[in-house]
């Protein structure tokens, strides 16, 4: 018997970079879900990053589990101050929970590896019905790794609407 697994949603990230002075910069981005395991799990992700995992579909508790894997990759920019830019490592951590109604966020993992610096992976628990606010953040290496982070939402969708 093969244990049920996390779902997963690829989301790619265009993070488009603003110069507002010599060493100032910020910028907005756009998310679009690209793919998801299951595939009928249905697009949970808005362009402005908000997650909502109350619009997926049910899943078989036999093959998946409650948790899921959210891999966001950033994506090559094509507007704005074209440069390269990474999930932030060096100067503050790729993403943040917050808890808005107070309390930890110990459901979630965040993990990122130097060898594959365009992804970022949140590993959300979904075992409440909690609101969460999550910043990812992005660095530009060509800057000394200027930091600037993001804001958008997770909802998390109670695991009881399972088939």
């Amino acid at each position: 018997m093969t244990m049920p697994v996390n779902r997963t949603v690829n989301v790619s990230v265009v993070f488009n970079c603003v110069q507002n002075g010599a060493n100032d910069f910020g910028g907005s981005a756009t998310y679009t879900q690209s793919s998801s395991t299951p595939s009928d799990l249905g697009n949970v992700v808005d362009s402005n990053g908000n997650i909502d995992l109350r619009q997926a579909s049910a899943y078989d508790p036999s093959q998946y589990n409650d948790s899921v894997d959210f891999v966001f990759t950033l994506a090559p920019q094509s507007t704005g101050y074209v440069t390269p830019v990474v999930w932030a490592s060096r100067n503050g951590a790729g993403a943040t929970i917050v808890v808005p109604q107070g309390g930890n966020a110990q459901e979630f993992q965040v993990e990122q590896s130097s060898a594959t610096p365009q992804l970022l992976t949140i590993v959300d628990n979904d075992d409440d019905s909690n609101t969460y606010n999550y910043k990812p953040a992005v660095e530009l290496p060509n800057f000394d790794h200027y930091y600037i982070s993001l804001d958008p939402r997770i909802v998390n969708k109670p695991s009881s609407t399972n088939k």
